[in-house]
Parts: C-alpha cells; structure tokens; sequence
C-alpha cells in the first residue's frame, strides 16, 4: 500500500473507513425493522381477533340501524322474507334499558355498566392463554355489542331496536344485533369455563392416580389364582361327558 504513497494511502483507508459506515447503519436499520416487525406480529397474534370481531359487530350493527332510522318511521315494518313474515320482521323501534328492553327506567346505569365491561374485559383480554380462542372470541362478542349500544345511548339517549321476533300472538319481542352479539358471547364464555371445568377436573383425577404408591397399587390390583397341574405337569383337563 505505501508503495503509492502516503498521502495516497492516507486517503484509501480514509475512504474505506467512510465506505463501510453505511453497512454498520444499515445493518442497524434492519434489526429495527425486524425487531418492529416482530412487536407488530405478536400484537396481531394477541389483539387480532378481538379487533376484527369487535369492528364486525359494531360496524354491522351501526350500519343496520343507520338503516333503519333513514328508511321506517317509528313503530314501521318492513318484511325481508315474507315466508317467515309470521316469525321475525324489521321494526323500527328503541328502548332506554338493558339488552332486549329490559329495565328501561335504569337507563344511566346500563351505560356505566357497559363501560365498566369493556374496560375490565380490555384489561383481561390480554392474560387470557393462547389456546383459550372461545373465551377471546366470547369477550369480543359481548365488548363490541356493549360498545355499539353504548354509541346509542350517548349519542341518542336510547338504544335501537330493529329485529322484531314474534313467537305468538301476544309474544314478541324487538332487540338488535349488538344484544344477539352479548347473549351469543355469554353462552360461549359458559361453555368454554365447562370445558375448562371438567379438563382440570381430569387433571386432578389423573394426578392423584400418579400420587397412588406401588405398595397401594399392588394391593388393590386383582388376585390372580394360579390353576393347579397334575403329576405330569399338565393343566387337568375337564372329564369328558357322554
């Protein structure tokens, strides 16, 4: 290299120290792209779910009941399927209580209730396992309904209905999506701690069958009798029967 010169040489490493700045930034741009990467994934992987289920609900219950306020009057009805006309309808109609009109007079205290619900389950969402998909889908169900009719409440001071189910005669009954989305969300949330219910049950069966000493294993383990043999060392045979 000094057979170039000094000065020459001087300015090669200079430049070669220059040219290799760019790897080293590089090189640390991409493991913040990567380590960015990996924070969005595991923040998909966790909240993926709830987002889309919650977005669904709310979005297709708001949407439903823009729907309805622009094109029934109060107490109107459209019929969907006239075939099962007899059975459920759109009706346009409202309520100040809780899910499917109940307690209507307790109006202020539904609103702060499902706040405190989408709070607590929001909080909770993120302790749940892995593998407990039915529990994150039943939060999900029972937030974004509470959300959309909490959207009502403070935006209009009630809740629309639309969903009008006539049983009978005099049985009938008019909700919307967002209270099927809370009772669907319930039912699922029962049947998951069911299955977790009986799986730790199984668990602590099987624990204490492993728990048991060889001592008490053998004692409870049914005697077998050894069968008798003659003077030639044959098993007796039965005697024949004519």
């Amino acid at each position: 290299m000094w057979q170039i010169g000094p000065g020459r040489a001087i300015l090669y490493i200079m430049s070669d120290t220059i040219s290799q700045e760019p790897i080293i930034t590089d090189t640390s741009v991409a493991n913040s792209v990567i380590q960015q990467e990996s924070l969005w994934r595991s923040f998909v992987r966790q909240w993926g779910l709830f987002i889309i289920v919650v977005g669904a609900v709310l979005g297709l219950d708001q949407i439903a009941k823009m729907m309805v306020t622009e094109r029934l009057l109060l107490g109107q009805s459209w019929v969907p399927i006239p075939q099962i006309g007899w059975l459920i309808r759109v009706t346009h109609s409202y309520n100040e209580g809780a899910a499917f009109g109940m307690l209507p007079q307790a109006a202020d205290i539904f609103l702060l209730l499902a706040i405190v619900t989408i709070i607590a389950f929001i909080i909770s969402y993120p302790r749940l396992p892995s593998h407990a998909w039915l529990s994150r889908l039943s939060i999900a169900l029972i937030s974004g309904g509470a959300l959309s009719n909490a959207i009502d409440r403070v935006r209009l001071g009630h809740v629309i209905d639309y969903v009008h189910v006539q049983l009978t005669p005099t049985l009938s009954n008019i909700s919307n999506f967002a209270d099927h989305a809370i009772t669907l969300g319930v039912a699922f949330l029962l049947i998951d701690q069911w299955r977790n219910d009986r799986k730790e049950k199984q668990r602590k069966e099987d624990e204490a069958t492993k728990a048991v000493s060889p001592e008490i294993a053998e004692q409870i383990e049914p005697l077998s009798v050894p069968a008798s043999k003659n003077s030639d060392g044959d098993e007796p045979s039965l005697p024949e029967t004519g």
